[in-house]
Formats: structure tokens, C-alpha cells, sequence
């Protein structure tokens, strides 16, 4: 008898076990990943950020971009980056990932919010531009835009 409450509470460990372990790796990646508001304060989105730093801009490419962002961007954004009807991106290329800056600047984000930044903004590879651009923490000044001195 005391054998098959033994076999029977196993089985429970086991099932328990694999409940446990099938939802870590289900939902463990969002959690390590900073994406379902886990990690703060652990430095995870600054090492990530850092991890995949953009390939340099040609001069071209910058004025390219800054047209592009004062265009498309700096109607919510302010046109130095300060934030407006949307955030301030000061910095964004320290908080986020190259990636994510790109996926944010061509799908948008916060839909469910009072103002989303909606999709569509910017094709792929003005997506591409703009978030090589803004990774390197930009300081646009009216036509021009110079590099901070922190890169």
C-alpha cells in the first residue's frame, strides 16, 4: 500500500515537474528578455541595447535621416528629440535594441494607449535608417545633426 501512495506522489512530482519546466520554457524567454515588464533594474535592456552596436553612418545617410525623422517623426517626438505628443527618444539608442528601435519605427507601438504611434510610418528600410540613426543617440539641430560625443 505504502509502494503505491509512493508511485502516486511521484507521479504527481513528475507531472508537477514538467508543468513547471514546459511553462518556463513557454514563457521564460519574455521574462529573460525584459519584454513583459520583468527586469527592471537588472541591467538587461541596457546590456542587450549595447549589445549590437550600429555600423558608423555616412554623412548621407545622416542627413538622409534627420530629413526622414523631421518629416515623419518630429511632429510627436519634437523635432530635438524632447518628446512631445509622444515620448522623448533622448537616449533610446542606450534603452533599446537596434531591432527594436526598427520594429517600433515601422510597426509602431503602445496601440492599446490614447495615442498610439501608429504602423505604417516608415517603410523597412526608412526603418532600417532611422533606427541606425537614432541607436547612435542623435542630436538633431534644425537641417543638421551632430553626434553625440558619447559614442
Amino acid at each position: 500500500m505504502n509502494c503505491i501512495r509512493g508511485l502516486r506522489w511521484g507521479y504527481v512530482a513528475l507531472v508537477l515537474a514538467l508543468a513547471v519546466g514546459g511553462a518556463w520554457i513557454a514563457f521564460g524567454p519574455l521574462y529573460a528578455k525584459g519584454r513583459h515588464g520583468g527586469g527592471h533594474g537588472n541591467g538587461h535592456r541596457q546590456d542587450r541595447a549595447t549589445a549590437a552596436a550600429p555600423a558608423a553612418l555616412s554623412g548621407d545617410e545622416v542627413e538622409q535621416a534627420n530629413a526622414l525623422f523631421a518629416k515623419t517623426c518630429a511632429g510627436c517626438h519634437g523635432e530635438k528629440l524632447e518628446g512631445g505628443v509622444g515620448p522623448s527618444l533622448v537616449g533610446v539608442g542606450s534603452r533599446y535594441s537596434l531591432g527594436k528601435i526598427e520594429r517600433i519605427a515601422q510597426y509602431g507601438k503602445g496601440q492599446k494607449r490614447p495615442v498610439p504611434m501608429p504602423s505604417g510610418l516608415a517603410s523597412g528600410e526608412e526603418a532600417k535608417l532611422l533606427a541606425r540613426w537614432l541607436a547612435t543617440n542623435p542630436t538633431p539641430t534644425g537641417g543638421s545633426t551632430t553626434q553625440s560625443k558619447s559614442d
